[in-house]
């Protein structure tokens, strides 16, 4: 019990140390309202559509945070990393701004080839490939202007800006279903989600002034950034694009061996869990900048294993909301996805273990190692690959559930024993 208290105290003290539980309460709140937007967004689509039409949307959905993915370039981070060591010094970040800005371009090329090549060799609707490609780049600057507002700890107007992308979501999805004479298709309901954030984005000149945002660079140190980012994003993209597509993959076989309807019961149940993605993106935002700024401290180990125990607590306290399946699924859609309870229950510790282990992966970025990283996500999605194959077949939405669970557990054993063999050095 005293251990127990001894830790307690050490949390607290933590948090109320530079403003970490104000800034956290700012970011959190912020995120939550995200959170709730986002569900209602997706809760009332999916009452908007037949479960056929559902499992489409969901399916569809799936292929957005891969192309998120490569439009962003393990970009977010990165600025993180290498901006919030300048923020702290009052020194320019423009040639690093003006180097990610290229490689977005970049990105933006790749994509296009993707999709021109996609559009010939498969039978998939070019409108969807235009909608996924735009889409992807509308919203990755959405997490880019995110990454410079935590870089300069703007928390208060951070909390401004995360809502923001999915209430105007929801306040057209809203206006369109109510005046349109036709029931809404999944095509509709994709525009919506893809396009819509495009009218926040100006919003972010607003919250920085010109002397702390400059894009007036040196051309040899933009080239010079430019390569430092390209060598360090390589492999965090490589780790992004590697975990994004472990996280999809249930959909994707689902689609190969079901009928949508079964894709719609586990796509619909991993949608409420979004604010679990929500606190795991307040989580790193309070986090990472610390971690950058003390990776060469001998305070680095601390940080970890209080961020480490602080995921566990909140763990803890959310462990409860398992037993809230049955009547949160009934009271949001009726009898229509009572098969999706079960999926809820399978997914649920998963998400809790996520929270544990997520400080890890940040430490990793943070010191400097996305390519173990991507090695770890790697592993996670060849193990991934055989669990879907040998599950979801005969198993199905359930099975996918099952299969994202077991096809994580390797890549958290391994970062477990790297960090406490690097703790041991």
């Amino acid at each position: 019990m005293q251990k127990i208290k001894k830790i307690i105290h050490i949390l607290k003290t933590e948090v109320s140390r530079e403003g970490v539980l104000k800034n956290s309460l700012f970011v959190s709140s912020s995120k939550a309202i995200s959170a709730i937007t986002n569900l209602v967004f997706m809760i009332y689509s999916v009452n908007l559509l037949s479960k056929a039409e559902n499992g489409k949307f969901q399916y569809f959905l799936g292929f957005v945070p891969v192309v998120l993915a490569i439009a962003e370039f393990g970009l977010p981070n990165a600025l993180i990393k290498y901006i919030s060591p300048l923020a702290e010094k009052k020194s320019s970040p423009a040639a690093i701004l003006n180097a990610s800005l290229r490689i977005k371009f970049y990105s933006f090329l790749f994509l296009s080839f993707i999709c021109f090549i996609t559009y010939f060799v498969s039978d998939k609707n070019f409108f969807v490939l235009l909608l996924l490609l735009f889409g992807g780049i509308i919203i990755s600057f959405i997490s880019y202007f995110e990454s410079l507002f935590v870089s300069y700890r703007k928390y208060k107007s951070l909390s401004l800006w995360n809502p923001l992308p999915n209430i105007v979501r929801l306040g057209i999805l809203f206006f369109i279903s109510e005046t349109t004479p036709h029931p809404m298709t999944y095509m509709d309901i994709l525009s919506i989600f893809c396009i819509s954030p495009i009218f926040v984005l100006f919003l972010f000149f607003f919250f920085f002034n010109s002397e702390e945002i400059s894009f007036t660079a040196n051309p040899s140190e933009i080239r010079e950034n430019e390569k430092k980012l390209l060598l360090f994003n390589l492999w965090a993209f490589v780790a992004s694009i590697f975990a994004i597509l472990s996280d999809r993959l249930e959909i994707f076989f689902l689609n190969q061996f079901h009928p949508p309807e079964i894709v719609a019961d586990y796509g619909t149940a991993l949608q409420l869990f979004s604010g679990f993605v929500i606190i795991l993106a307040t989580f790193n935002s309070i986090i990472f900048p610390k971690m950058a700024r003390m990776v060469e401290t001998d305070e680095f180990p601390q940080v970890l294993k209080k961020s480490v125990l602080l995921g566990g607590m909140i763990a803890l306290i959310l462990f409860p909301g398992i037993f809230l399946a049955e009547p949160i699924l009934t009271l949001l859609f009726g009898s229509k996805y009572m098969n999706s309870i079960s999926v809820f229950k399978i997914l649920y510790p998963n998400f809790l273990l996520q929270l544990v282990f997520a400080p890890f992966g940040t430490a990793l970025f943070a010191l400097g190692l996305p390519r173990l990283l991507a090695g770890l996500a790697f592993l996670r999605l060849v193990f991934g690959a055989i669990f879907d194959y040998w599950i979801i077949p005969d198993w199905g939405a359930n099975g996918a559930a099952v299969s994202l669970f077991l096809g994580q557990i390797v890549s958290w054993l391994l970062l477990t024993g790297y960090f406490m063999a690097y703790f041991r050095k």
